[in-house]
């Protein structure tokens, strides 16, 4: 049986361990595709591609997809490196991997005068630093998230200020944890340094981090394995916290019958945005402009949003939506935002002075996997 597209949401943000180590890689195959001149290659994760492909939007422009469904964001620079540079047209990386892909000339600039609806996308999206390089925009922004504190409000009637109250005796055995590498050293680096950018970490602030971590996960009952399990987890009353968390967990649990909320402490947590890139020298890019255009259109964003529980971009589809799916996130919050969560960049992946890397992030995790 095929995955339903909600079933993604429940995976989109698990990075794998192996993602430093192949970001850099040099060759990796590319599946052997049948090309039509208006066949797009479409390199992303599972979902991505059915705001553009589901009603007949494709058959309409006479496009069709070639779609190839990523586990990681890493996947998307070795394909792009390994042989996809002239056969891919479309990746869909986090914001963060931006940078790299630009540094590596593996994505062109987009052209904003064909992508129309752009026009309709938040600033704070549009304009996120990540996704415009030199003045130059490359990417399309179409679904972003954060990592809120959530809780079981029939249990604490009053959410924690500061992500250090989990640590309080009252939380002992009542915190749930997500197996999220980046997305915990994140908000651990913004609560034990003090640093205000929580990617950019020395040794001595990597090892607090990971100290903090091991404090937090003494606390904890369980540490999922997916967004999905740790959303189990509060249905069934065997947490009533979060370490991380994700504002969709609102609706996940709903389903099972579990109110909870979502608070942001004062430290913030980090957020992420997903975007539609165009790989350089792509074979059909008048059929990738369409594509990007139609990712962000007022259509495209409401099936996001009502069928994968994703948060959008576009104002005009914001307020065309049902208000229980638009109460999911705090749209009406939305230029306070970036206060409360912010879209941090990607650590290095080559040694930059005394920074530590990705590759330093994942060794030292494995000593808070093993605590």
């Amino acid at each position: 049986m095929g995955r339903k597209i909600s079933d993604f949401a429940l995976t989109r943000r698990h990075f794998t361990q192996g993602l430093a180590a192949t970001a850099l890689a040099g060759t990796v195959g590319l599946p052997s595709m049948a090309r039509a001149e208006s066949a797009v290659t479409f390199l992303g994760w599972q979902g991505y591609d059915d705001p553009v492909a589901f009603d007949g939007f494709l058959k309409e422009k006479g496009i069709t997809l070639n779609t190839t469904y990523i586990g990681n964001n890493d996947e998307i620079v070795a394909k792009l490196r390994g042989g996809g540079i002239g056969q891919i047209d479309i990746v869909t990386p986090y914001m963060g991997y931006i940078p790299l892909l630009v540094k590596l000339d593996l994505i062109q600039p987009i052209d904003e005068s064909r992508v129309p609806n752009l026009k309709d996308v938040m600033p704070i999206f549009r304009n996120d630093p990540n996704i415009v390089v030199d003045g130059k925009l490359y990417g399309v922004p179409f679904t972003w998230g954060g990592g809120p504190m959530v809780y079981d409000p029939s249990v604490i009637a009053t959410p924690p200020t500061s992500w250090k109250d989990l640590l309080k005796p009252e939380f002992t055995g009542k915190v749930g944890m997500m197996d999220d590498p980046l997305g915990n050293m994140m908000i651990g680096a913004l609560v034990a340094t003090g640093t205000q950018t929580p990617t950019k970490l020395t040794a001595a602030q990597l090892e607090q981090t990971i100290d903090f971590l091991i404090e937090v996960k003494k606390q904890s009952r369980v540490v999922a394995a997916s967004w999905g399990d740790l959303s189990d987890a509060i249905a069934r009353g065997d947490v009533a916290i979060t370490f991380n968390g994700w504002e969709t967990m609102v609706k996940f649990c709903a389903d099972k019958g579990k109110v909870v909320k979502y608070t942001y402490p004062s430290e913030r947590t980090h957020a992420w945005l997903d975007n539609y890139c165009i790989a350089k020298d792509a074979p059909n890019l008048d059929a990738a402009y369409e594509l990007c255009n139609r990712v962000i259109s007022v259509e495209g964003q409401k099936r996001l949003a009502e069928v994968a529980l994703q948060a959008i971009v576009n104002s005009e589809a914001v307020a065309a939506l049902p208000e229980d799916i638009r109460a999911l996130y705090p749209y009406g919050e939305i230029e306070d935002y970036g206060k409360k969560a912010s879209f941090f960049g990607f650590p290095p992946v080559e040694p930059e002075g005394d920074l530590t890397t990705f590759s330093d992030w994942l060794k030292a995790y494995e000593r808070f996997k093993a605590a």
